[in-house]
C-alpha cells in the first residue's frame, strides 16, 4: 500500500494533465501532476465526506480511479493513440543528447540543483513531524482525519478529549488540504507524511524552470532556478509539514499561468490560473486579499481585450473551490468561521466597518515599523535586488509592466494585510508567522527578476531604456 501513496495521486494528476496541459515534456508533466494530483485528490476526499461517505482507504481509491477512468474514456481513440504511441518513446536518446547540449557551467549548475534538491529529499523525509505548529494543528487534525475518516466525527472526537478546552474551532478552521494529505498517506501505511513536502518543493523548482524558460536562455533559467532553491527561508520551510511552501507552490503557479494569459491570450492559461489559485485557498484561505489585486490588473487586461466571459470563468473557477471550506466549516463543526486565516474575497464585506480606521497614522507607523524591523531583515537581498534591477532594466520593466504590477500589488497588499490584522487584533502578528507568508512572493519576485535580466546588455543601455520608456509615456 505504501507505492498507492504516491502512485494514484499522481495518476490522477496525468489524467487531468492530459486533458488541460498537453505540451509540456515528461518532468514538466510529472511536476504539474503530482500539484493536481494531490490538490484534486483532497478535494475529492472532501466530496465524499459532504456526500455522507467515508474518506476510507478504499471509498477515496474507487472514487478517484472512477474519475480516472472518466477523464480517459472522453479522450477519444485518437489521443489514445497518442498516448500510446508517447509512452513507446524512449526517453534516455533524448535525455542523454540534453546532457551533452550543456555547456560547463550548465552541468555545474544541475549539478548544485541536484544536490540541493535531493539532500533536502533526504533530510526532510529522514526527521518526523515535530515543529509545534505542525503537531498540535496540521497533523493532529490529520491523525483525526485518518482515525475518524469523516470530518464532523474527527470534530467531535478532539471536542470530548479536550471538553476543557474550547479547541475545536482553532483546528478545524483553517483549510484542509494538508492535513488530507497527511491523512492520505497515514491510510496508506506510511509512517511519517512528510515526504509530500520536499516533492511538492522539486516540482516547484521544475515548474519554475519551465516557465522561464519559455522566454530566457536555458544558462539563466538553470542559474535562476538555483537561486529559488537556495533561498534560504524557502529552502528551510520547504522541508517543514507547514502550509506556506504548498500555499507558495499553487499561487505562484497560478499567477505564472495568469501571466502568461495576459502574454498569449489563450484562455487555458486563465483557466488554469482560476484552478490553481483555487487549490491555493484550499490550502490556506489568505489568497483571497491577493486575488483582489489580481482582479483589479486582470479588468484593466480583459476590458480592451474584451474578455468578459474569460474572466467569469476565471472567478468562477476560483471561487468554486476557494469558498468550499468557509461554506462547509460552520455547518459541519457548528461554529462561525471568525479570525484567523480565513480571509477570502467573501469576506471582504468584513473589512468594511474598518474603512474608517484605515488611515489611521499612528497604526500605519506601527504598521511599517514591524515590516521594517519585523520582516524586511529576512528578505533584504531579495528586496535590494528587485529594486536594482528594477532600476537598472527599466525599459524591460515595461515590456513586463503587467507582471511588475502583480508583485507590486502582493506586496502592497501584504503590508496592508498586516495593518489590517492590527486593526483587527489590536496588536501585531507574530513577526515569524509574517515572514511565512512572504514565501509565497519568493518565487514570483525571482521570475520577474529572471524575465527582465535575461538578455545582454551594453553600458549605455539603461539610459536609453529609461529614455525609450519616457518617449513611450510622453
Amino acid at each position: 500500500m505504501l507505492i498507492l501513496g504516491l502512485l494514484l495521486p499522481m495518476l490522477l494528476g496525468l489524467a487531468i494533465c492530459w486533458w488541460v496541459i498537453p505540451d509540456v515534456a515528461v518532468s514538466v508533466r510529472l511536476a504539474f501532476s503530482y500539484g493536481l494530483g494531490f490538490g484534486f485528490l483532497t478535494l475529492a476526499m472532501f466530496g465524499l465526506n459532504v456526500f455522507g461517505a467515508k474518506f476510507s482507504l478504499l471509498n477515496t481509491t474507487i472514487f478517484v480511479l472512477a474519475i480516472i477512468g472518466v477523464l480517459l474514456a472522453f479522450k477519444g481513440k485518437k489521443n489514445w493513440s497518442a498516448l500510446l504511441s508517447a509512452m513507446k518513446v524512449n526517453p534516455f536518446p533524448r535525455i542523454k543528447t540534453i546532457i551533452v547540449s550543456l555547456s560547463a557551467f550548465e552541468k555545474v549548475v544541475v549539478g548544485l540543483l541536484l544536490f540541493f534538491l535531493l539532500s533536502h529529499l533526504v533530510i526532510a523525509v529522514y526527521w518526523p513531524v515535530y515543529w509545534s505548529d505542525s503537531l498540535t494543528l496540521y497533523d493532529l487534525r490529520a491523525r483525526l482525519f485518518f482515525e475518524e475518516q469523516s470530518f464532523s466525527e474527527a470534530g467531535a472526537r478532539l471536542q470530548e478529549q479536550l471538553a476543557n478546552l474550547d479547541r475545536r474551532p482553532y483546528v478545524f478552521r483553517i483549510a484542509p488540504m494538508t492535513s488530507l494529505a497527511h491523512a492520505w498517506f497515514y491510510l496508506c501505511g506510511w509512517a511519517s507524511p512528510k515526504v509530500f513536502y520536499p516533492l511538492l518543493f522539486i516540482s516547484l523548482a521544475v515548474i519554475f524552470y519551465h516557465f522561464l524558460r519559455k522566454y530566457v536562455p536555458r544558462y539563466h533559467a538553470l542559474l535562476f532556478t538555483l537561486v529559488l532553491v537556495t533561498t534560504p527561508y524557502l529552502y528551510v520551510y520547504a522541508g517543514v509539514s507547514y502550509l506556506h511552501v504548498p500555499f507558495a507552490f499553487y499561487f505562484s503557479i497560478g499567477t505564472f499561468y495568469l501571466y502568461r494569459w495576459i502574454r498569449t491570450d489563450k484562455r487555458s492559461c486563465l483557466l488554469l490560473a482560476g484552478v490553481f489559485l483555487g487549490l491555493s485557498a484550499w490550502v490556506r484561505q489568505l489568497s483571497g486579499i491577493f486575488v483582489l489585486g489580481y482582479l483589479v490588473i486582470l479588468l484593466f487586461v480583459c476590458i480592451p481585450r474584451r474578455r468578459f466571459l474569460t474572466l467569469f470563468l476565471f472567478c468562477g473557477l476560483y471561487f468554486s473551490i476557494s469558498s468550499l471550506w468557509n461554506t462547509y466549516f460552520p455547518q459541519a463543526f457548528n461554529f462561525s468561521v471568525v479570525g484567523g486565516d480565513n480571509r477570502s474575497v467573501s469576506q471582504v464585506l468584513e473589512f468594511i466597518p474598518m474603512l474608517g480606521r484605515f488611515f489611521d497614522s499612528v497604526q500605519w507607523k506601527k504598521t511599517l515599523d514591524f515590516f521594517w524591523k519585523g520582516v524586511f531583515p529576512n528578505f533584504r537581498v531579495i528586496y535590494y535586488l528587485l529594486i536594482l534591477t528594477t532600476l537598472l532594466y527599466i525599459d524591460r520593466v515595461w515590456k513586463h509592466r503587467f507582471l511588475f504590477l502583480i508583485v507590486l500589488s502582493n506586496l502592497i497588499l501584504f503590508i496592508v494585510g498586516i495593518y489590517i490584522e492590527i486593526l483587527n487584533r489590536g496588536y501585531q502578528t507574530p513577526a515569524d508567522s509574517a515572514k511565512r507568508i512572504f514565501i509565497t512572493f519568493i518565487p514570483i519576485i525571482w521570475y520577474f527578476v529572471a524575465l527582465i535580466t535575461a538578455e545582454g546588455k551594453s553600458s549605455n543601455s539603461n539610459a536609453t531604456g529609461i529614455l525609450a520608456w519616457l518617449r513611450r509615456k510622453g
